[in-house]
């Protein structure tokens, strides 16, 4: 397997992941005062979006032959994850100060991190052998 493959299932697996994670690691179920959900339900809504993209974009690093393809799409998905770590920061999105969102944004934010490494280093390895065919 080369490392290309490697960092796109490696994409593919974060994106699964962090697809599911809400469910595996419940976050608050709560209302605020006025009836409307917590901010943690819109900040995994998105997250959730955000979690499908890269699965998409992941998932077509497998039949992608252009580099400028592979580049792209490894530099979206480096955004991805970089926006998953963010999202639930109290100055983006944001989530409730107790509960269990703390947990889900603990393990969101390191899903989400390694996911923008895979990016990264698909970008990396797209550019390095981009460099070496010129």
């Amino acid at each position: 397997m080369t490392k290309y493959k490697f960092f796109s299932w490696s994409a593919i697996l974060l994106s699964v992941l962090l697809l599911v994670l809400p469910r595996l690691i419940p976050i608050c179920n709560g209302l605020m005062q006025n009836g409307s959900p917590m901010h943690c339900h819109y900040t995994y809504q998105a997250e959730f979006v955000i979690a499908l993209l890269a699965l998409i974009l992941a998932s077509a690093l497998l039949v992608l032959r252009t580099d400028e393809a592979r580049l792209l799409s490894g530099f979206v998905i480096l955004l991805l994850g970089i926006t998953v770590v963010i999202l639930p920061q109290t100055w983006a999105l944001g989530i409730c100060e107790a509960g269990g969102c703390q947990k889900t944004a603990f393990f969101s934010a390191i899903g989400g991190s390694l996911l923008a490494l895979a990016g990264a280093g698909i970008v990396w390895l797209t550019w390095r052998s981009n460099q070496f065919h010129e």
